[in-house]
């Protein structure tokens, strides 16, 4: 991945006048400029480490799952006079929808120290489920009660919220998909101090701290 590291140049010229003659006693004096040269050097300043650059690559760090899930329920019949008849009815959907983990930006932390870059990362987390979308295959049992009992739209959305509740506290349970997304965001990190070092000619050392500090977060 690109990083933009902010370059600074400022140029210099320097116009070199050589050689002026000066004529024998009684002769007409001729100053002549024989060359000039232009010379030109460039000074580049490179940025130090900037945490809002770290934060922007967690960002991009974030690594996407996609899902393929089914949600399944069952309509109880329901009690009481205006309910006779009514038969239980079950029913299913499947979708498909994108898992997002990756690292809290707002808990990166960043510490200068000369040539020690000390870096504040948490370990990764479910940072959200994107909008799912449906497929075709679905199932809804008949309704041959003899009174009605529909399967309405806020029965699948209930249904649907369940299932997605089950993905979370899988991701969130899914120490190894954790640990790539962790892992992504401080491989890039250091593409982003390496690059630094390479440019500014200073030998940047990044010392990591987690926010948990046990074997789980490493």
């Amino acid at each position: 991945m690109r990083k933009k590291v902010l370059i600074h140049a400022m140029m210099c010229s320097a116009i070199v006048l050589v050689m002026c003659s000066c004529a024998p006693e009684n002769q007409e004096q001729d100053f002549a400029m024989t060359e000039s040269i232009e010379a030109s050097a460039e000074v580049v300043n490179i940025n130090p480490p900037d945490i809002s650059q770290i934060r922007s690559i967690c960002e991009l760090a974030t690594l996407e799952c996609y899902y393929h899930n089914v949600a399944k329920s069952v309509k109880e019949k329901g009690s009481g006079l205006l309910h006779i008849g009514e038969v239980e009815r079950v029913f299913w959907i499947e979708y498909s929808g994108v898992a997002k983990l990756g690292i809290d930006m707002s808990k990166v932390a960043m510490e200068l120290d000369g040539d020690q870059v000390r870096i504040t990362i948490p370990k990764a987390a479910l940072l959200g489920l994107s909008d799912y979308s449906f497929t075709e295959d679905s199932y809804i049992s008949s309704d041959d009660g003899l009174n009605k009992n529909p399967i309405t739209a806020e029965n699948q959305t209930e249904a649907v919220a369940a299932a997605n509740e089950d993905i979370r506290k899988l991701f969130e349970s899914d120490h190894t998909m954790l640990m790539r997304a962790q892992d992504r965001a401080k491989k890039l990190i250091e593409n982003y101090i390496n690059q630094l070092s390479e440019l500014s000619g200073r030998d940047y050392k990044i010392e990591w701290i987690y926010e948990n500090d046990n074997m789980e977060d490493r």
